[in-house]
């Protein structure tokens, strides 16, 4: 098809150069020197190139939408819908009208997530986010709002001290 496209191309930009000086031989109302080098401009011009990105398709970016705004609607196959929930509570914009096929269950749905707070903690001189569980995580991590934090070390309290035996020996 490439060949084609560009072989057909090549030809229809042809005959438009030698219609093109034709049109300017007949006229004849300019002088030998300037309709030479305006014919010559014209045949110079460089010809069109299809590359081969020119003719692939493009890729369609699939969004992946989080358990907990997915439509809580039931395919025809028994699968949870994958649309996104829209101002309704439960469904999209689709199972609004309806749910042929039933709704999900609570024990279907999946924890996706879970909760921890984390506070500022003076330790040693340097403040470092914690938990109840005894996780340093990334202060990067925390005042990015990133949704999972990455916890790089564990800590230790004894009485009203806390200590990070990865860091500190």
């Amino acid at each position: 098809m490439e060949k084609r496209i560009t072989s057909k191309t090549r030809i229809y930009v042809q005959n438009l150069k030698e219609q093109l000086k034709n049109k300017i031989v007949a006229d004849g109302k300019m002088d030998n020197g300037y309709m030479n080098e305006l014919v010559q401009y014209i045949y110079d011009y460089p010809q069109l190139v299809f590359l081969p990105q020119d003719f692939q398709k493009r890729k369609r970016v699939k969004n992946i939408v989080p358990f907990f705004e997915r439509c809580c609607a039931l395919r025809a196959n028994g699968e949870q819908c994958t649309r996104r929930k829209k101002n309704h509570p439960k469904f999209c914009g689709t199972h609004v009208k309806g749910t042929p096929h039933g709704e999900i269950t609570q024990s279907e749905t999946p924890k996706t997530h879970t909760k921890k707070t984390c506070w500022a903690q003076e330790i040693k001189g340097i403040i470092y986010y914690i938990d109840d569980g005894g996780n340093v995580y990334d202060t990067d991590d925390i005042l990015g709002e990133a949704i999972n934090p990455r916890v790089i070390a564990k800590y230790e309290k004894k009485d009203d001290n806390y200590n990070i035996p990865a860091f500190f020996k």
